[in-house]
């Protein structure tokens, strides 16, 4: 299977997809590659796997499990403290 290219990010040392398409992209591709790895171990519960895409600061962007709506709810008790 082919992988997708990336770099090191500045932010830190996660993967990091140079733009939106590229990310998407990989994301798929773990996702269906996580999805694999659920069906060969069955009965061991949910799996965690990628969620989503997002652009860091630096303006590279990368693949995260934690939903929009936990980022969101963090961020929103974040800016309140």
């Amino acid at each position: 299977m082919k992988t997708v290219d990336f770099h090191a990010c500045r932010c830190s040392d996660k993967r990091a997809f140079p733009d939106k398409r590229s990310a998407e992209k990989a994301l798929g591709r773990a996702q269906a590659k996580r999805d694999r790895q659920a069906q060969q171990i069955r009965g061991r519960g949910p799996i965690n796997r990628e969620n989503r895409a997002y652009e860091c600061e630096f303006g590279m962007w990368h693949l995260t499990k934690q939903s929009r709506r936990s980022y969101e709810e963090h961020a929103f008790f974040a800016a309140r403290v």
